[in-house]
Parts: C-alpha cells; sequence; structure tokens
C-alpha cells in the first residue's frame, strides 16, 4: 500500500507539471495582440516618420472591415477602406475608389497590416520554437510561416513568456530576406495586450524608422456604411464636414 501511494504522488506530479506547462501553441495565442483586440473599435494612431507626424482615426468591424480616416487638416474627405483582402483610396476629387495594394504604405514603413496586427495565431504555422534566457527572464522565440498568401510569407517572432507579451517581429520575404522589423517599444500600463508605441524598421531602406503611438482606442459599434464605397452618407453625418479633434472623438451611432 506504501508503495502504490508512492507511485500515486509521483504520478500526480508529473500530471501536474504537463498542465501547468504551456505549449507553444498557447502562448502564441495569448501573445497575439490583433486576436486580442475588440471585434469592433475606434482608434487613434500617431505616426511618425522623417521627424513628420500624420494622425489617423482607424474604424474597424470583425476581421474584414476597416476605415482609415486621415485627421489632417489638409486631408478632409481622404479615407482607406480594407474590405477582405481589398484596399481602397476614397478621396473627394477621385470620381471613383482608387485600389491599392495591401502593402501600401500609410506613412513611413507602416502598413495597415502593420498598424492593425497580424494575426500570428490563425494564420501562421509555427516552424521552429525555442527559448532563450537574458537579463529580463526567459525569451520564447517563434519562426512562423504563413498558411496562405501573406505580405511577410516568414516572420520571427519574440515573446516575453513570463508576461506573454511581444518583444519583436522580424518580417521576411519569401527569399528569406528581412524586410522589415516591429520593436514593442512601450505598453499600457492599464491594458496588458495593448500597446502603447511601436518602432519600426525598414530594413529595405537602410533600416529607416518609424514610430506609431496609440493615442487613444475604445471598443464601440462600428456603422456598416462607413465601408460602403459608393454612398458616402454615413460618412458625412458621422464625421460632417468639420474634423474633430482627436481627443474628442464623434458620438456613438
Amino acid at each position: 500500500m506504501l508503495l502504490e501511494g508512492l507511485w500515486l504522488l509521483v504520478l500526480l506530479g508529473v500530471l501536474g507539471r504537463c498542465v501547468a506547462a504551456e505549449s507553444p501553441e498557447d502562448l502564441l495565442r495569448k501573445s497575439d495582440l490583433a486576436a486580442a483586440a475588440p471585434q469592433a473599435f475606434r482608434a487613434v494612431l500617431r505616426v511618425t516618420a522623417e521627424k513628420k507626424a500624420i494622425e489617423l482615426e482607424v474604424w474597424r468591424s470583425g476581421d474584414n472591415r476597416t476605415l482609415v480616416r486621415f485627421l489632417g487638416p489638409k486631408e478632409r474627405g481622404k479615407y482607406l477602406v480594407r474590405q477582405e483582402d481589398r484596399l481602397w483610396f476614397l478621396s473627394p476629387g477621385a470620381k471613383k475608389p482608387v485600389k491599392l495594394a495591401p502593402s501600401f504604405k500609410l506613412k513611413g514603413s507602416a502598413s495597415l497590416d502593420d498598424l492593425l496586427g497580424i494575426r500570428y495565431s490563425r494564420d501562421y504555422r509555427i516552424v521552429t520554437f525555442r527559448e532563450e534566457e537574458d537579463a529580463s527572464g526567459v525569451l520564447a522565440i517563434f519562426d512562423l510561416r504563413a498558411k496562405g498568401r501573406a505580405l511577410y510569407p516568414h516572420v520571427r517572432y519574440l515573446v516575453r513568456t513570463a508576461s506573454a507579451r511581444p518583444v519583436r517581429a522580424e518580417y521576411k520575404l519569401a527569399s528569406g530576406k528581412l524586410a522589415s522589423v516591429v520593436e514593442f517599444a512601450e505598453w499600457d500600463t492599464t491594458r496588458p495586450t495593448r500597446f502603447k508605441r511601436l518602432v519600426f524598421r525598414d530594413a529595405l531602406r537602410n533600416g529607416a524608422v518609424t514610430e506609431v503611438e496609440l493615442v487613444e482606442m475604445e471598443e464601440r459599434t462600428v456603422p456598416a456604411g462607413l465601408f460602403d464605397l459608393e454612398d458616402s452618407s454615413q460618412r458625412v453625418r458621422l464625421f460632417g464636414a468639420r474634423l474633430p479633434a482627436a481627443s474628442r472623438p464623434p458620438p456613438a451611432p
């Protein structure tokens, strides 16, 4: 009986460690900021490149519909609309929407996917995984490969295991050549899954730096009419002719 009891304790200890251990897939899901974002939200971003900054207001509904509104005084009435994998530019001076490449850079090195986040846990699979330890603790290193067509077919993703927060992502072309690096430089102290500042370095442009600051973000209902390419009435009703200050968002629909 004593021997059986000892074996039972050993077995329970082994099972306990197995339950407590976190798989690489679990850690990847926990560190996926795009997956943790609200399904519908409004956000204001400040993007700085070459000592010049622009502010963008982003409205997103689900994974497939995004509106980007340019807030500069000379940019009134200009929008980007993302529907599925198609990107369109709307301007008061254009009779029809202009189709853009998904890789279109809003400012400096930052594309729309860069700003809104890439769904690593959904759109990529883990090729290799390892852990290293440095002065700040354990660092998980994922080598990821896109499951389908993607702007960046290969990504090296570094995550601090204790907090499940990403530290850096290295985006690579199909050839394996490094295209861009993003560092998660600062975090919102009140929201563990929300960044405050990102730093992009464009490896294809001699390391040109673009910084992205999350000025504000709120979960809210987003009207479907904001994404209509032909009918602008919903955008006119919500935004009007005057640009509101970023600190004073338009009323909830």
